[in-house]
């Protein structure tokens, strides 16, 4: 197809990220409820669980779970490494 955008912004991740929101310490809150797993159950982030967040315009980034409250997550973005990157 000539014309479509379909593989922009398609990478997966687990939670979904406002980049305006993220602090110096790069530590952004997240709402499970708003990100793409909002409807897997399965999915129940803890401190200290690696995950992935996204912003929809780049690629998603590893982050560290460092707390928790119901719907809300803060997570510790890594911006030393993407999530493809080779160990």
């Amino acid at each position: 197809m000539i014309g479509t955008m379909a593989d922009v912004g398609s990478e997966a991740y687990d939670l979904a990220f406002d980049p305006n929101d993220v602090g110096p310490d790069s530590v952004v809150e997240c709402w499970i409820s708003q990100g793409p797993r909002a409807s897997d159950a399965a999915f129940d982030p803890q401190p200290g669980d690696e995950v992935t967040a996204g912003d929809d315009e780049g690629a998603p980034l590893p982050a560290r779970v460092i707390r928790r409250d119901g719907n809300r997550v803060w997570v510790q973005l890594d911006l030393t490494r993407s999530v493809h990157a080779v160990g």
